[in-house]
């Protein structure tokens, strides 16, 4: 149950604060006490068969079983507040039971010829048997990765990764009740915005989208209504796009929107790379590659896989340098320590290299909402790893393309893992916005 903390007749400006109280109630309507039930809150407006608008509300949980959802009236005009039970305190905690009496989702090791699998994880003690295990790990990179020993066969012999299966334990979202108000035009949100420059703290309410279009409460981000906009901003720099598949579609849309030319290197998959393709006309290098295990993607070669902090301890950075990285999405049915360590190697390597290279640009993109197994890739385990490597990163001198909320605001598509083209592609105006800032 929720309802408007003021007055209800009360007139709203654009520019004041909306609060929203939240009440835990069971089926008998009592209040549930419980402390951390995992809600999302929206604001939006909503045009038929058109984008809408829309902005996040903060949740504030006061550990009574009542919560207060905070809203920032950023457009005028009639409004909708969507408050989402995403799951309550005793379904996170079955999911956490669960994730740790069933620790893993059949990573496998394939050796190719022999056509023999065997199963992976961060933790050789889950597989409880005696057989040898084969260790992959390498501290350096934060990556801890065994695999079971096939009988008479060298560690040491190339094979494949890849996933065969997994749980398939499923989900939803419960959705509370929605209310109506109307804002009025007042004061504008996006006056007095600063220039796009990397380091830039991201607010709790970090944009909105008006009529499809995401404006940036960080600082001016662009758009660009041609080809010729994206190139000029581009000329001239090298791309290097690691981790999952939600950066791939960074990749796969900066290719179509530029044109390039994919070169084709021997033996790769496109799930996870290596991909290069180039625009020769404008000296402009995108490159992608998965971030290593754990990996949930076809088989790739052993030989093709390499650990992002170890990738970014090889280059050599320059002005012309633009590395992107979101780890999370394959992490996500692991010990959140697992995911903490890897984190740690990488901000290493970033900083060495921001130390040799003050002028290449490096870029968090953060998790996204998306709707699937629970106790593999749910909104609660993909936010818990986000609230790390936001914490991980802060204050460092690097951007973050806040992509959990730019797909939490938006309210005329479903949540998905691979969001839909005019998210991506407003992802990466918002990237560019630091590339070639206003």
């Amino acid at each position: 149950k929720f309802s408007l903390a003021s007055e209800s007749g009360r007139q709203y400006s654009v520019g004041d604060t909306l609060h929203i109280v939240i009440s835990a109630k069971d089926t008998r309507n009592n209040i549930v006490t419980n402390i951390g039930d995992f809600f999302r809150a929206s604001i939006l407006t909503q045009v038929k068969g058109k984008a809408g608008s829309g902005a996040v509300g903060i949740i504030t949980d006061h550990q009574n079983g009542t919560y207060t959802a905070t809203f920032r009236l950023l457009w005028e005009g009639e409004v909708t507040i969507k408050i989402q039970l995403v799951h309550p305190r005793q379904a996170i905690d079955v999911i956490e039971r669960t994730i740790r009496k069933y620790p893993f989702d059949l990573v496998m090791f394939r050796k190719f010829k022999n056509k023999i699998d065997t199963e992976c994880n961060v933790d050789p003690a889950i597989f409880k048997k005696t057989s040898a295990v084969c260790n992959y790990s390498d501290p350096h990179a934060g990556a801890w990765w065994y695999c079971e020993k096939a009988a008479n066969i060298s560690c040491d012999k190339p094979g494949y990764h890849g996933i065969l299966r997994y749980k398939k334990v499923t989900g939803g979202k419960l959705f509370g009740r929605y209310v109506n108000g109307y804002v009025s035009y007042l004061n504008h949100p996006l006056a007095n915005r600063r220039r796009c420059v990397r380091g830039l703290a991201t607010p709790q309410i970090s944009g909105f989208y008006r009529s499809g279009v995401w404006n940036s409460l960080v600082c001016k981000n662009r758009h660009f209504s041609s080809q010729a906009g994206w190139q000029q901003c581009l000329k001239g720099k090298t791309l290097y796009l690691m981790g999952d598949s939600t950066i791939r579609q960074w990749w796969e849309h900066l290719v179509r929107i530029l044109n390039m030319t994919e070169t084709q290197i021997p033996g790769t998959i496109h799930e996870s790379g290596p991909l290069l393709a180039r625009d020769t006309v404008n000296d402009i290098t995108a490159n992608f590659r998965t971030h290593g295990p754990p990996l949930r993607t076809g088989f790739i070669r052993t030989s093709l896989i390499k650990y992002v902090a170890n990738i970014i301890d090889e280059m050599e950075g320059g002005p012309n340098d633009v590395i992107c990285i979101t780890m999370w999405a394959h992490f996500t049915s692991y010990p959140v320590e697992v995911y903490r360590k890897r984190m740690e190697a990488v901000r290493a390597a970033i900083e060495s290299l921001l130390q040799r290279s003050p002028e290449a640009l490096v870029v968090i993109k953060s998790a996204n909402t998306q709707t699937g197994n629970e106790l593999i890739s749910g909104d609660w385990l993909a936010h818990k790893l986000d609230l790390i490597m936001r914490e991980m990163f802060r204050g460092m001198n690097v951007v973050l393309v806040d992509a959990w909320e730019m797909t939490n605001a938006q309210n005329w598509h479903r949540d998905a893992i691979h969001p839909a083209q005019d998210i991506i592609v407003q992802e990466l105006e918002f990237l560019c916005s630091f590339i070639c800032p206003l």
